[in-house]
């Protein structure tokens, strides 16, 4: 199962109060689908006891904000706290919250509904939010803290981030985050010790599947930096990554990476001794086919020595040649020429031949919208 599928499943399963793995059978659903069906059931389920929940929180306010913290810890607990919560004005939530033992407000954020408490989490001070954040990682409910980053002031989210040193959290925080486009955000936060804490707690355990899932929604700059840091790891763990893009299909996101770093961490990537393996090259190209990434692909070619640079060939000309007409069709014209170019005289003539025998159409759409290119002039000719 995709590791971000069996994130939101998940979370559904929390929602739903069922057990971790019950619903399995939902695997190869449409992600966006499942998400959305989670928090359609999630503002059902709120707003069959709203009514109750806008009741109690006006009777809340007729009492003094010591009776009324002392009644939800001793009378109400921390579900039905949660809801009149959602429907106090943010005044009278937060001088409720300055009254109320942070394992309690803990609780109280894990039945919390954000889509309804948007406006009170926004407005609470960041020392609230930091000092339940930490509880909240303490229990290791890094579901529940990833749920908040979208809605909590960014001054509290960097209040968070400034003491979170525990890697393994960050990367689980980051995988059940709901707008994955807030994880730039996240991870800028984070200072060069805490990222590569974050990056080495995905070997020491076994988070990668995670992380290299995540990587396609960081920005180029952040996805070359933390690159980098991974390239530096050395070669076990860059095989056993490349395993698991093999595994989980996430060769695309692991292509994006190595296209953002820099010369010297990509060179030591792109030829890794495991890459010269077929199997590891077919499945490679397999992928790329599927997935329509030729351009993150083709412009790795030219940093591949020639005992890499056989493999990626045989695969294309003998093992999947029909992949030729997928490239010629999606590919970037000046990857592709960039590819053709790089071809060694040894191999022209078995490329041209292929190309004929699977991808004769493709490749004359190509050769006439490039017909002044002199690095098709070899295969053009034969």
């Amino acid at each position: 199962m995709h590791i971000e599928t069996r994130a939101e499943l998940l979370k559904l399963s929390r929602l739903l109060e069922s057990d971790e793995g019950s619903l399995d059978f939902l695997d190869g659903q449409d992600l966006d689908q499942l998400a959305r069906f989670r928090n359609t059931v999630s503002s059902f389920l709120y707003a069959q006891h709203q009514d109750s929940y806008q009741r109690l929180a006006g009777i809340s306010k007729l009492v003094p904000t010591g009776a009324s913290a002392k009644l939800a810890t001793t009378v109400l607990g921390s579900v039905l706290a949660a809801g009149i919560a959602s429907e106090l004005p943010a005044d009278r939530a937060i001088k409720l919250a300055d009254k109320l033992p942070d394992d309690f407000l803990a609780k109280l954020c894990i039945h919390l509904e954000p889509s309804q408490s948007r406006s009170l989490l926004a407005a609470m001070p960041d020392k609230i939010v930091a000092r339940v954040a930490q509880t909240l990682l303490t229990m290791g409910e890094h579901i529940t803290l990833a749920r908040f980053v979208a809605v909590i002031q960014p001054s509290a989210l960097q209040a968070i981030t400034a003491t979170v040193n525990d890697g393994e959290a960050m990367v689980m925080i980051a995988l059940y985050l709901e707008d994955k486009s807030k994880l730039d955000t996240l991870l800028g936060l984070l200072s060069e010790a805490q990222q590569r804490a974050t990056l080495q707690a995905a070997t020491d355990q076994a988070l990668w599947p995670a992380v290299l899932s995540l990587n396609e929604h960081l920005n180029t700059e952040l996805r070359g930096r933390m690159g980098n840091m991974v390239a530096e790891q050395g070669e076990t763990v860059l095989n056993h990554i490349l395993d698991v893009a093999r595994e989980q299909s996430l060769w695309t996101n692991l292509l994006q990476a190595v296209h953002a770093m820099d010369n010297q961490h990509q060179q030591a990537v792109v030829n890794l001794a495991k890459l010269k393996e077929a199997a590891v090259m077919e499945s490679l190209v397999s992928t790329v086919a599927s997935e329509g990434s030729w351009d993150e692909f083709l412009t790795l070619i030219p940093l591949l020595d020639q005992a890499h640079l056989t493999p990626a060939l045989d695969v294309l000309v003998e093992h999947q040649p029909a992949a030729l007409a997928n490239a010629l069709e999606h590919a970037h014209d000046s990857h592709l020429l960039g590819f053709f170019g790089h071809l060694p005289d040894s191999d022209i003539a078995r490329m041209a031949q292929a190309i004929q025998g699977h991808a004769a159409s493709q490749w004359q759409a190509f050769a006439e919208r490039n017909s002044d290119a002199h690095e098709i002039e070899a295969l053009r000719n034969l």
